[in-house]
C-alpha cells in the first residue's frame, strides 16, 4: 500500500539543500552584506578617486539591503523546518501529540519554510547581481587615471561585469521558470 503526501513527512527536495541554504545565508549574506558597507563607506570617505561614486554606493547600500533580508528571510524560514527527530527530541516520549496531527503541523510548516527559503534564495542572488554591479561602477577609472591604469580598471570592470551578467541571467531565468511553474499549477 503506497503513502499518500498526508500519510508522510515532508522533505527538502534535495539532500544538501538545507546546509548549503544555512551557509549561504548565515555565513556569506553577513560577509558580502559587510563588504558592501564598508565599499560604500571607503566611497563616501574618498569619492574623488572613483568616476561614479554615487551610483556605485547607492547599488553597494541596496546590496547590503538585500543581504540582511536574505538573512532575516532565511532565519524565518529556519524557525518552520522540522523533522521527526526533532519533535522526539522536543517531546521525548511521553505526551507527544500523535503523528498525524504532528504531520500535518509539519507540512504546513514546511510550506511556509519552502516559500520562506525560495524568497530567500532570490534576495541572495539578487544581492550578489547588485555586489557585482557596483564592484564593476566602482573598479571603473576615474578621468583623470593614467592610460595604463585606466586599461587595468576598464579590464577588472569588464571581468566583474560579465561575471555579474551571468549571475543576473541565471536568477531571472530561475524566476521565470518559477513564474511559469505557477501559472501551470493553477
Amino acid at each position: 500500500m503506497s503513502q499518500t503526501p498526508r500519510d508522510r513527512w515532508a522533505i527538502p527536495p534535495k539532500i544538501g539543500y538545507v546546509n548549503a541554504a544555512q551557509n549561504a545565508h548565515f555565513v556569506a549574506a553577513p560577509l558580502l552584506a559587510a563588504a558592501a558597507i564598508g565599499i560604500a563607506g571607503v566611497m563616501a570617505a574618498d569619492g574623488d578617486k572613483f568616476r561614479w561614486p554615487g551610483p556605485a554606493m547607492l547599488l553597494m547600500t541596496v546590496c547590503a539591503v538585500l543581504f540582511v533580508s536574505c538573512i532575516q528571510s532565511s532565519f524565518n524560514a529556519a524557525t518552520h523546518l522540522f523533522n521527526p527527530a526533532d519533535l522526539d527530541a522536543w517531546y521525548g516520549t511521553s505526551e507527544k501529540p500523535p503523528d498525524t496531527v504532528l504531520m500535518q503541523i509539519q507540512q504546513r510548516d514546511f510550506q511556509i519554510w519552502k516559500s520562506s527559503s525560495r524568497r530567500a534564495v532570490r534576495l541572495y542572488n539578487w544581492g550578489v547581481v547588485t555586489l557585482g554591479s557596483g564592484t564593476a561602477v566602482a573598479l571603473s577609472p576615474p578621468g583623470n587615471a593614467s592610460s595604463a591604469h585606466a586599461v587595468c580598471r576598464w579590464a577588472a570592470c569588464a571581468f566583474v561585469l560579465v561575471a555579474t551578467l551571468r549571475v543576473a541571467a541565471a536568477t531571472a531565468t530561475e524566476a521565470r521558470r518559477r513564474q511559469h511553474g505557477r501559472r501551470n499549477a493553477s
